[in-house]
């Protein structure tokens, strides 16, 4: 084996070693649902990922050739376009509740895990609504009770007719429907935040990026108990 073989084979072993987070565990598991709903309706021309934070499905939206821009928008301004090769990535601060962009702007918008969060979920859906063109589709996913909380989680989350009316508000029908995260998840929630709490004293992780993955994957294959997790693709009607 080469030196540069070597030196490649140890760096892949140091980033398996470095502290794991949740989301790469939901990456893993949640990814796959989210390719399903997007041949019905593949991603193309302008996209919007709303609530992008720090681009977890970045490599996603990338991969589809028909997207000629990503539109990445948080509270926060992201560093994804400085971070990422594709050069179309672009970044811009701005709420959900009042995305700053034009009406029917948008081709596609990919809004996963973020609507639980927005003390106004109203406005949030008449605002992805209003940034599509009439026929555009938009994938969203949320909690399904009952799910795991998180603390600044601002209601557990939605179940199918109830994120159904909350997207009718943006003149949103939603056309496919999936599910994610099962029992192997659940137990993957509450081991890390035992360790990151006990062990790591709530500032570090002390579970190894290999261990998350590997929790992700054996979700992913091993769809046992109830889903907690909704994946819904809608299309903007015009």
């Amino acid at each position: 084996m080469s030196g540069a073989a070597r030196s490649a084979r140890s760096g892949r072993l140091r980033a398996l070693l470095r502290q794991g987070w949740p989301d790469e565990a939901r990456r893993v598991a949640q990814e796959p649902v989210l390719y399903e709903a997007a041949a019905t309706a593949r991603p193309h021309g302008r996209c919007l990922n709303a609530g992008c934070g720090e681009g977890l499905y970045s490599r996603f939206l990338e991969s589809f050739g028909e997207v000629s821009e990503i539109v990445n928008i948080d509270m926060t301004m992201p560093r994804i376009a400085a971070t990422r090769s594709d050069p179309r990535h672009t970044d811009t601060a701005g709420s959900l509740t009042e995305l700053p962009l034009a009406d029917g702007s948008c081709d596609w918008l990919l809004c996963t895990e973020v609507i639980e969060f927005v003390p106004d979920d109203r406005a949030v859906a008449r605002e992805l609504g209003r940034v599509l063109k009439p026929g555009a589709h938009a994938l969203i996913t949320v909690p399904t009770p009952p799910a795991p909380r998180v603390s600044a989680d601002v209601r557990e989350g939605y179940t199918p007719a109830q994120l159904r009316e909350l997207l009718s508000l943006g003149g949103l029908e939603v056309v496919w429907q999936g599910h994610c995260f099962h029992l192997l998840m659940r137990w993957f929630v509450l081991a890390w935040r035992w360790q990151h709490e006990r062990l790591g004293g709530g500032r570090r992780s002390l579970m190894p990026r290999l261990a998350v993955l590997a929790w992700g994957h054996a979700d992913r294959r091993l769809t046992v108990g109830r889903p907690w997790d909704l994946v819904v693709l809608a299309r903007r009607a015009g």
